[in-house]
């Protein structure tokens, strides 16, 4: 009786402390919102007299692009952070105001400078938005002016902006000032035929928006979705319902599916074909073809098979099995993967097939385009990953076969700052350079990025604007052209895809337009770097990858890593290339442990004259059913095993080999001793007026350098700044310099 009453006490007492501590944390709340905004209104209150400073400076003759990326942000995002409190986000809202803080105080410093004669704001060439550039090696090449000034020139233009859904057409005419100047936005089959029998004609809307493009002089890639596919549709054909991984949800191999594709893409297309602010189309979002076996693709893959070996007991030769005839071979089925890689030569004839399928199905898209549209750039959204790893083979992509097809070299890829400093690097830069260097191996065309994932979905911690900027520059030196960032759109569900995204985050806003004025100041340069060829290769081998899975595959980015380091530009030559007789054009090759490659491609590396460097002890040794080879091929052998295929394992190991064979940057970067730097990269190119020298700090401490020519240091001038440069410099983690050194 007693234990009760003292609960009954308790009970009384407990609900008014727990309101008084509910109370407290109300007023707390209440307290932090309203500093935040009355930080805000501060702010706001300044840019009257910033907007009248920028226009005083703009009527003396000053372009202001600069300064407007950082006015246009502080306009913008001081209403969104007020939306920050107003959602109880009030962690995002300080992030948010501390940053616009710093905008605010580094605006008013360069406008105090300006205004009294101190510096001038640099000029950038802006694209003029009234003809589609043409295509030129990794370039787009469109006409260009400077704000204020007259005259036209013709030169190479950088698009950086960002995408993908409502707010980035609602913000077009702001985007000039954000310093962007392009971006993508979706339509799909649903849309347009919402039931059947019944079609939704798009252009009216489609052409609003591009004439509102054309006149800010911003640039739009228009993704057709396919997998947007309408309901109705397997109602009407119930076999178009397969269990298929990812986006797409229709089995592809059905002709229904490809007729009704083929009649979305040309009416979409061909009433907006001829506008100056199309600058390209993307045929698919994230493609993989990872579908349970139809009848379809059965007949398919049987034909392929026929065609390829002639008769059965051919087959059954190769594969080591016993088939009666070709109408016993089923696809694999890639949801059970320990069958379906039985026997294994099955599934390394399905992975071929099966990209060479899916290259001709996007074809199928890209012709289509090209029907209505002869001149219409097209590309595809190919996830990087999928490109070259041994675990997604099953999803069909080829970079090689894709280059057969698209005008650009589209894809879908990631570099997020390393907040945990598990590892060397500041960022997860790998697969940006791997996967960009080996798209501009196999197709001399622009990279565009159109999903450029540079934050983490959902991430709450503050991403340094370096990381930023030093991503979006990098992906250019690599070969970048455009990008639409992963995503403009505000967010305040946390479980949301788009929670965290860039349009919570002011100083990362304004390095993207900052980047973007940067890259078109300095595009000549900047091309140079990324036309110039490739002195060392690394062999991209997908019968290795299906057979030594990881042996192969890890040795390959770890490769990649060393040679990276190297102060020399890295290219690929890949199984299909040497297949069709393509041999690389640098004098290295490196063998990432790959054990197994086609007959075809090994008689044509049988043909190449450099120097061939295998890592590990059975390099080639075995052709793509798995077969023991009689011939070899002679080469630098350096054994390794799986576990201990570790980058600066393999740098060492090749460091005296590359000397021996005088392979090396005519630029050297060393430290202050003259030894080699590790972490650094650097890629050198010629120009008319010289040599231009990039150079990126990845590691996650300062490192301090210089450069040397033929054993002597060498005086530079920073491109950006105008500053000269010799001796010693340090440069801090995600530091970028771009440096001419002059004949």
């Amino acid at each position: 009786m007693y234990r009760f009453l003292l609960i009954a006490i308790a009970l009384c007492f407990a609900c008014p402390i727990v309101a008084i501590a509910d109370e407290a944390k109300i007023d707390a709340t209440a307290a932090q919102a309203a500093t935040i905004k009355d930080g805000l209104l501060a702010i706001e209150s300044s840019l009257p007299s910033i907007k009248a400073n920028l226009d005083e400076l703009r009527v003396g003759g000053q372009d202001i692009s600069y300064p407007m990326v950082s006015y246009t942000v502080l306009q913008n995002f001081v209403g969104y952070s007020r939306e920050e409190v107003d959602h109880g986000e009030m962690k995002r809202a300080v992030d948010q105001l501390s940053e616009l803080q710093w905008i605010q105080r580094k605006l008013q410093s360069d406008i105090s400078a300006a205004l009294a004669g101190k510096c001038k704001f640099h000029a950038v060439p802006r694209w003029t938005g009234d003809t589609r550039p043409v295509i030129k090696g990794s370039s787009f090449i469109a006409p260009t002016t400077i704000p204020g000034k007259s005259g036209r020139e013709m030169r190479p233009v950088f698009f950086n902006g960002y995408g993908h859904f409502g707010q980035v057409q609602d913000d077009i005419e702001k985007w000039p000032n954000y310093g962007t100047n392009i971006i993508q936005f979706e339509v799909g089959p649903w849309n347009v035929f919402p039931e059947e029998g019944k079609v939704n004609d798009p252009s009216a809307g489609l052409l609003k928006t591009l004439d509102r493009a054309q006149k800010a002089g911003v640039a739009v890639n228009l993704l057709l979705s396919p997998h947007y596919f309408p309901n109705w549709m397997f109602s009407k054909y119930p076999e178009l319902k397969k269990h298929r991984e990812y986006f797409l949800p229709m089995c592809l191999h059905a002709p229904e599916s490809q007729e009704l594709l083929k009649r979305y893409v040309k009416l979409v297309v061909g009433p907006i074909k001829d506008h100056p602010a199309l600058n390209s189309i993307c045929v698919s979002n994230e493609p993989r073809n990872v579908e349970e076996p139809c009848e379809y693709a059965n007949v398919q893959f049987r034909a392929w098979l026929k065609d390829r070996h002639g008769d059965i007991a051919t087959l059954n030769n190769l594969w080591g099995t016993s088939y009666a005839g070709f109408e016993d071979i089923t696809v694999p089925n890639p949801f059970d993967e320990a069958n379906a890689q039985n026997p294994m030569c099955r599934w390394a004839e399905f992975v071929r097939w099966n990209q060479e399928f899916f290259a001709q199905w996007h074809k199928m898209l890209s012709d289509a385009v090209h029907e209505v549209a002869p001149n219409l750039p097209t590309q595809a959204k190919v996830q990087c990953f999928t490109l070259g790893s041994a675990a997604e083979l099953k999803c069909g992509n080829d970079a090689y076969l894709y280059g057969k097809i698209f005008d650009i070299d589209g894809n879908d890829g990631t570099n997020y700052y390393d907040f945990d400093k598990k590892e060397d690097y500041n960022s997860s830069f790998l697969e940006n350079g791997i996967y960009y260097d080996l798209l501009r191996s196999v197709k001399d065309a622009p990279v565009f990025n159109s999903e450029n994932h540079i934050i983490r979905d959902r991430d709450t911690r503050v991403v340094p604007a370096e990381h930023v900027r030093t991503a979006l520059w990098q992906q250019a030196i690599h070969g970048q052209s455009a990008t639409t960032i992963w995503v403009w759109q505000r967010a305040f569900n946390p479980t949301d895809d788009l929670y965290g995204n860039i349009m919570h985050r002011p100083a990362c806003a304004r390095a993207v337009g900052i980047v973007n004025c940067d890259l078109n100041r300095a595009a000549y340069e900047v091309t140079a770097i990324q036309q110039s060829p490739a002195q060392v290769y690394i062999l991209h081998d997908t019968s290795a990858l299906i057979y030594d899975k990881e042996e192969c595959d890890r040795c390959m980015f770890r490769t990649y890593l060393a040679l990276n380091f190297f102060g020399m530009k890295v290219g690929f030559i890949t199984e299909r290339q040497l297949e069709d007789g393509i041999l690389p054009k640098g004098s290295v090759l490196c063998i990432p442990n790959a054990k197994h490659i086609s007959n075809a491609a090994f008689n044509t590396l049988k043909k190449y004259k450099g120097h061939i460097v295998m890592l590990g002890s059975e390099c080639l040794a075995y052709d793509e059913y798995n077969r023991p080879r009689s011939g070899s091929i002679k080469g630098e052998v350096i054994p390794f095993s799986r576990k201990d295929v570790w980058e600066r394992d393999i740098y060492k190991a090749l460091k005296p080999k590359l000397a021996a064979w005088k392979v090396c940057p005519k630029i050297m970067v060393v430290d202050a001793k003259g030894n080699a730097v590790w972490g650094v990269e650097w890629r050198e190119a010629k120009t008319a007026n010289g040599t231009v020298v990039n150079l990126c700090n990845y590691m996650n401490t300062p490192v301090t350098i210089k450069l040397l020519s033929n054993g002597k240091d060498v005086k530079a001038v920073d491109v950006l700044t105008g500053q000269k440069v010799s001796g010693l410099m340090t440069l801090k983690p995600l530091d970028v310099r771009l440096l001419k050194i002059k004949k």
